[in-house]
């Protein structure tokens, strides 16, 4: 690639799933396309995706969400490598949690989306790491959810992109530069200007920073919050793939990675991340994620699941970091009042390969769904209070699981 980009170029900064999901879908709809990848590190997948549980739950009380999600199991399910359709269960012991159970499979059903209500006895023949079920415990069983590995799929994409005459550059972007409400390019930190005339922010948990260190940007409420998961010691039995699980009412999820088990909590107060890292990590708050951790694991696994119950709970624990959102939804597309300016943050895996290719058939000005469109415009809390829309955004943290995000 030569340094010295004319303007007919696109740019997309950030490689993780998102970015890189595209940038691949881009090169295959318009092949002579220049199209160019920054990240600040292409050796590792260092944003939220290196980091992700990788759980890709699809129905959702959002309806957006759910076609979202549907979307990306298809996509990811044309690699055939990085997801697995393992199924994903809803586990409930008290009234009030089988109600929700029962609403939510009423609802599923609308959607197309097999799923089925086990009892007790039924949870039992699945083989999960988990204590016996008490005799009222259910669970709403979705046998195409699955998991995915986030860093292969991402791996996959930039493979597939690379092929298609995709340039990845490895740099930082200190600044977006706008010339009469256009995008004219970026500035890298090592001084180097790279004019284009589309740009995409696939930035992640550093979108709100980067905006605001470019001049004539706007604010989006894109809050950055840290995260406990841990991973198991290794098992030592080979066992069969068991489907990943879900206690909403606990606020608690764990997942079968293979070798051993994940878990991950959200009950506890959400920790703004303020000074961000060159990783999607944080160090490990022992006051606010020991406690929750092990709640999350008392009285809850087995001891072939591999956890232990005081400090460090596992073989490895990480403090990740993600970006929360005022409704909880992702950013995705026009960035109104600067032309040429597309947005595509706050994904989950769970939706990127859908939001991806939405984006994409925006940017090529193709036929897309605009009731989702509407439902994630970038500009949707644009006029808003900017302190208000970062504390009902880090409110959403502990409402995770009252939407399926």
């Amino acid at each position: 690639m030569s340094n010295n980009l004319d303007q007919d170029w696109t740019i997309i900064i950030g490689a993780g799933i998102v970015g890189s999901s595209l940038a691949y879908f881009l090169s295959e709809s318009t092949p002579k396309a220049n199209i160019l990848v920054l990240d600040r590190s292409l050796s590792t997948i260092a944003g939220s995706t290196g980091y992700a549980p990788g759980f890709v739950g699809q129905y959702n009380e959002k309806s957006s969400l759910t076609k979202l999600a549907i979307e990306s199991v298809r996509e990811y399910s044309k690699l055939n490598t990085g997801f697995s359709r393992n199924g994903g269960l809803e586990i409930a012991s008290t009234d009030a949690g089988i109600k929700m159970l029962h609403s939510r499979l009423e609802a599923c059903k609308k959607t197309g989306l097999p799923a089925r209500l086990l009892d007790g006895e039924e949870i039992k023949t699945l083989g999960l790491p988990i204590l016996d079920p008490s005799s009222g415990t259910k669970a709403l069983f979705f046998p195409d959810d699955g998991v995915a590995e986030p860093k292969v799929l991402c791996s996959a994409y930039r493979d597939m992109a690379s092929s298609n005459g995709v340039n990845f550059k490895e740099a930082s972007v200190s600044e977006i530069t706008v010339e009469d409400n256009a995008i004219t390019g970026v500035i890298l930190e090592s001084g180097e200007v790279l004019p284009c005339q589309k740009l995409v922010l696939a930035t992640g948990i550093w979108t709100a920073s980067l905006l605001q260190k470019s001049a004539a940007m706007p604010f989006v409420p894109v809050v950055p919050v840290s995260h406990p998961y841990v991973y198991a010691k290794d098992r030592q039995h080979d066992l069969l793939p068991t489907p990943f699980m879900r206690w909403p009412e606990s606020h608690v999820y764990s997942r079968d990675h293979g070798s051993r088990y994940g878990v991950g909590t959200y009950d506890h107060p959400p920790q703004q991340v303020s000074s961000l890292r060159n990783t999607a990590t944080v160090p490990w708050s022992n006051e606010i994620f020991d406690p929750a951790m092990k709640r999350a694991i008392s009285d809850r696994f087995t001891p072939e699941a591999g956890f232990i119950q005081e400090a460090p709970f596992g073989a490895e624990r990480v403090g990740g970091v993600f970006s929360v959102t005022p409704d909880n939804m992702p950013l995705l597309g026009s960035v109104t009042g600067v032309q040429g300016l597309w947005m595509a943050v706050a994904i989950w895996v769970t939706h990127a390969a859908g939001c991806a290719r939405m984006l994409e058939k925006m940017m090529l000005g193709e036929a897309y769904d605009e009731e989702i469109a509407s439902d994630l415009d970038p500009m949707r809390f644009a006029g808003g209070d900017a302190e208000k829309l970062e504390r009902i955004a880090l409110k959403q943290y502990n409402d995770i699981y009252n939407t399926d995000h």
